[in-house]
Formats: C-alpha cells, sequence, structure tokens
C-alpha cells in the first residue's frame, strides 16, 4: 500500500501539483492543444484521428520489435516473460501502469519543451532523464536481476510518438495501455505458458 502511494504521488500526485502551480500549462505536458473551447482538449477532429493514427502506427512498430525480442529469447532457450520483465498482469493493471507511465514521462518532458521549444528535442531529452532514472533505480537495487528492456522499450516508443505527434497525451495513453496489454499475452503465448503463472484477465 504504501508503494502505491507512492506511485501515486511520483507520477500523477508531483505532475498535477507542477500543473496547479503554473509551473507547466497543460499544452506543455500534452493534456491540450490549443484553448479554443470549440476544440475536443484544443484539437480538431482531423487532428484526433492523425494523432490516434500516429499512435496506432508506433504500437504496432513496438510490437513488431517485441515479437522479434521474444522469438529471439524463445530460440535461445529463454523464458520471455522473465527476460523482459513483463508479468501476468491483468488489464485493469495495465491501465493503471500506462496512465502513470504517460503522466510521469509527459512530466518529465515538459521542462525540455519549455527550455528548448521543440517537441522533438524535448522527447529526447526526457528520453535522456527516464534513462538516467533508470540507472539510478538499477544502482540503488545492486545485485538485482531485474530486467527494464520493456520498460525501455515503452519509453522509446512514448519519445518516438511524442516527437511525431507534437504532443497529445491521451493518445499516447492508449497507445501506452494497448502495447502494454498485447505484451503480456505475446510474452506469454506459445510453450512459455507451460511454466509461467496463469494470466489474469
Amino acid at each position: 500500500m504504501a508503494l502505491e502511494a507512492a506511485r501515486f504521488v511520483s507520477c500523477i500526485g508531483l505532475p498535477y501539483a507542477a500543473l496547479r502551480a503554473g509551473t507547466f500549462a497543460p499544452r506543455d505536458v500534452g493534456l491540450q492543444g490549443s484553448p479554443s473551447p470549440e476544440l475536443i482538449l484544443g484539437w480538431t477532429p482531423d487532428q484526433w484521428t492523425w494523432a490516434i493514427g500516429q499512435a496506432g502506427l508506433v504500437a504496432a512498430l513496438t510490437l513488431a520489435a517485441l515479437s522479434i525480442l521474444v522469438w529471439q529469447i524463445r530460440r535461445a532457450g529463454g523464458h520471455a516473460p522473465e527476460a523482459l520483465d513483463v508479468d501476468a498482469a491483468p488489464i485493469a493493471r495495465s491501465i493503471r501502469d500506462g496512465v502513470y507511465a504517460e503522466a510521469h514521462w509527459s512530466f518529465y518532458r515538459a521542462l525540455p519543451v519549455l527550455a528548448l521549444g521543440s517537441t522533438r528535442w524535448a522527447a529526447l531529452a526526457g528520453l535522456g532523464l527516464v534513462a538516467g532514472e533508470a540507472l539510478l533505480a538499477g544502482w540503488l537495487a545492486a545485485g538485482s536481476a531485474r530486467s527494464r528492456l520493456f520498460e525501455s522499450l515503452l519509453a522509446a516508443a512514448s519519445a518516438a510518438y511524442f516527437a511525431l505527434s507534437g504532443g497529445n497525451v491521451w493518445a499516447a495513453i492508449v497507445l501506452q495501455v494497448a502495447v502494454r496489454i498485447v505484451a503480456t499475452r505475446l510474452a506469454y503465448a506459445g510453450r512459455d505458458t507451460d511454466s509461467s503463472p496463469e494470466l489474469i484477465v
């Protein structure tokens, strides 16, 4: 419970507090496009279609890369869920983790957006901050055999989408959740399921 509370504060509470304090505008973290009230959260229907289409493209490429990784791991005699650090998460947890991750990563990209004025450079800088955080977490958990390959792939996909779309965190959350749900099934599909815990729906 304490760990869940800490995750909520880190991923949702801090970005929300920064928005309330006026440190960042909703547009800086991809929550809103233009402030025009006639638009859907600041984007036109065509822009929404384009954003969802780009999210679908990035999701497809990410899952294709993940499928190749799973195949290679199995070919080498490994256990895909363990190698990728993908557990048998229920769909509700995949949704929660996707929302948490995108909110957290969007917060990391907000300062580079303000400082650099470019979503592409901000995506790269934000990815660097995420990588730094992962390295720090790995150093603090010295001795842990946990793989962060899956989360690294998701972070790269999020950054690529942000660079392509210019920032729409709602579509990015759909991308995150969809990839997490399908990836769990990919990792536990086939012969890996015989030696793995039952997948929870």
